[in-house]
């Protein structure tokens, strides 16, 4: 198939999981397809980065840097797209996609994230598929309680608009693929069945056996996009609220807290027992050097990158239910799943107590990965639906 990929950013650096997500796929694809990537980026891609993406047949980077696209939100003012819609408008890119289409004898368009909604020229005679990824209406929900009150109107608007628009543009797309069955079930129930579930997973080198340190650096790693809203309020969860329990155990342990554009509000935590390290070129470094992988989620949809990449690399593993709903693993065999502050501190104290049992689990939720959550696997099913021949899957 000659197959036209469409994102909203150029996928590498791999710090934010839509991009690691369409590097996967797009690696994968090209495998056995001719793929076209075309993108837009708020600033030119270096020829480094370019490389990075050497596997497409072409790539085509639509700069639009930021006031373009702050310009564009005033349209918000004057229909009802959700914001971050309007914001990554581009006429640029429809014409991109239109001429390519036509010069190339495209067979699917491909397109990930419903904010590049109204930069596809439609009334092409091609077949074309929408990766929802998450369902952005319910996350932006979950935002609204923990936003200043000045904002607060807005984000309720914007999770209102994004519910409209995940079910009216579904109807230009001849498939739809989303993360979990937790974000299928988001959507609205017309959709449901409809949308075929395609999880991320896990990039082979987080399977590689690597050299251990001599010590371990660190007691618990947290890492991801710490930018992000819902990796914000995780952190906060764990260190306002998850450290002053252990603290009040006698238990004093080193946290990592790793990944890109770390928030001013984590940046404040740096001390002897917090390090904050910022973007960092391989998490693998990070996580060798600690003993137990944390992810005390709780906000945000879809399937947490982070999970799959500790538990491929054989490290015990914490998280919260919301996190474990997109993976279905099994609390106390594969990992341990804790609600709330008490619990979560109760978890992260039995397995520093007990190694035996941290190993056991770090085992176990090695083979979790590896059976269900390998990218070789995930492309297979994606390719199925890009050709039609895709049944429902979850």
């Amino acid at each position: 198939m000659k197959l036209l990929v469409a994102l909203s950013r150029f996928p590498w650096p791999l710090e934010k999981g839509d991009k690691l997500r369409a590097w996967y796929q797009l690696q994968g694809l090209a495998l056995r397809h001719e793929v076209h990537l075309i993108c837009l980026n708020d600033k030119p891609v270096s020829a480094d980065d370019l490389a990075q993406l050497n596997f497409c047949a072409s790539v085509q980077v639509i700069v639009q840097g930021k006031l373009k696209s702050g310009w564009n939100l005033l349209g918000s003012l004057f229909n009802r797209l959700p914001f971050q819609v309007n914001y990554f408008r581009s006429a640029a890119m429809q014409r991109a996609i239109a001429e390519t289409n036509h010069r190339l004898k495209i067979d699917v368009c491909f397109v990930q994230l419903i904010r590049l909604g109204e930069n596809l020229p439609f009334d092409q005679d091609r077949r074309w598929v929408l990766d929802y990824m998450d369902t952005f209406s319910i996350g932006m929900a979950q935002r609204v309680a923990d936003t200043s009150a000045l904002l607060r109107p807005l984000v309720r608007i914007e999770a209102k608009r994004l519910r409209a628009y995940e079910t009216k543009i579904a109807a230009q797309f001849d498939e739809l693929v989303i993360i979990s069955d937790r974000d299928a079930e988001g959507l609205a129930p017309v959709l449901r069945e409809a949308v075929h579930v395609i999880p991320n997973g896990v990039g082979e080198a987080f399977f590689e056996d690597l050299p251990q340190p001599a010590q371990k650096d660190f007691d618990l790693i947290f890492f991801g996009n710490m930018g992000y809203h819902p990796n914000v309020q995780s952190a906060k969860f764990l260190v306002e609220e998850v450290l002053p329990i252990l603290h009040k155990r006698g238990l004093r342990p080193k946290l990592c807290i790793a990944g890109a554009r770390p928030a001013p509000l984590i940046k404040a935590w740096e001390s002897p027992e917090i390090t904050v390290t910022g973007f960092v070129a391989d998490i693998r470094d990070y996580v060798l050097r600690s003993k137990i992988s944390v992810a005390p989620l709780v906000g945000g949809q879809g399937l947490q990158n982070k999970l799959l990449e500790s538990m491929a690399m054989t490290m015990p593993t914490i998280t919260t239910p919301m996190a474990n709903a997109g993976l279905g693993a099994k609390s106390g065999e594969d990992l341990l799943v804790c609600e709330g502050a008490e619990a979560f501190a109760e978890g992260i104290a039995a397995l520093m107590a007990d190694p035996a049992k941290a190993a056991e689990l770090a085992g176990n939720g090695r083979r979790f990965v590896e059976q269900r959550f390998r990218w070789a696997a995930m492309n297979v099913r994606l390719e199925g639906v890009l050709g039609g021949k895709g049944g429902k899957s979850s």
